[in-house]
């Protein structure tokens, strides 16, 4: 095994210009070195992207707040910028592991470990998040995160390609998000189900005008639920709503796996978790 440490952009380039299908890269590394002792991965290149700075920090650009890659948790956790516009995912980034793993794991490594219970990537996703993606020659594009996202550990990221940032659009303050999480544990615990909603209050009407639910940790990939977000649309705020709620997200875990044998566990889990969302939301209206 052979380990490359790029300090800049132009060093990352070069690495992944000789980057090939044994190629890894290292993010915080929290997940991969796991990875590597349970499929005995003993050759290969690992790249180590923790020395590029310009991977790292929370920036507003335009109508954009641009994050990258090498991003901890623990900074997302403490903007100012995230707080006060992607709340959801600061929830979700609180939630992550250990204080010791968040100050270590970074948003470009779990968006590319591909978890299915990740906790960045529901809020990400209900943030309608994009991901810059950079090759060797130093080409940048950006796709929707769900476009990355293949399925269980798969993403559509080619060699010699490495994400580079996460992009979110920028929201006025009629726009609120939430994040929730069920595990084996209070803390420090994989997600058994996790979600994240986006929600458009009008103030005038006092009723929801746009609503994306994304759940996780209920298949192959995190994924908007239609029919969740359909009952909220065009609705006021009310007890009857937030049983609606948590009615179609126990629809949505039968729909999303029949059969299986944590089906009537996660039915009853979302029920709770499709009120701690709802509280989180709109307790000032339910009061």
């Amino acid at each position: 095994m052979r380990m490359k440490t790029p300090r800049n952009i132009e060093e990352l380039k070069q690495c992944l210009r000789e980057a090939d299908d044994k190629t890894i890269l290292l993010g915080g590394g929290t997940d991969l070195m796991i990875q590597i002792r349970k499929n005995r991965i003993y050759e290969g290149t690992l790249v180590d992207l923790k020395g590029v700075d310009e991977l790292r920090g929370i920036q507003l650009q335009g109508s954009q707040i641009h994050i990258g890659a090498n991003t901890s948790f623990t900074e997302m956790v403490h903007h100012d910028l995230l707080q006060a516009h992607g709340l959801c995912l600061v929830e979700a980034a609180a939630r992550i592991g250990s204080t010791q793993i968040r100050n270590v794991a970074t948003i470009g490594g779990n968006v590319a470990n591909a978890f299915p219970g990740a906790d960045a990537i529901p809020a990400l996703m209900a943030l309608d998040a994009s991901i810059e993606v950079m090759n060797g020659n130093g080409e940048v594009y950006e796709k929707p995160l769900e476009e990355i996202i293949l399925g269980q550990r798969r993403t559509s990221l080619k060699s010699g390609e490495v994400i580079v940032g996460i992009i979110l659009p920028m929201r006025n303050e009629s726009y609120k998000s939430a994040f929730e999480k069920i595990g084996s544990r209070s803390t420090v615990t994989i997600a058994k189900l996790n979600a994240a909603i986006l929600v458009n209050v009008s103030e005038q009407e006092a009723c929801i005008k746009e609503a994306k639910v994304v759940l996780g940790a209920l298949g192959p990939k995190a994924f908007a639920s239609e029919i969740a977000g359909k009952v909220l649309l065009e609705q006021r705020v009310s007890k009857e709503l937030e049983q609606e709620f948590a009615q179609e997200l126990m629809n949505q875990v039968d729909l999303a796996i029949p059969g299986r044998a944590s089906q009537a566990y996660k039915r009853e889990a979302v029920r709770g978790l499709a009120n701690s969302l709802f509280h989180k939301l709109f307790k000032d209206s339910l009061q």
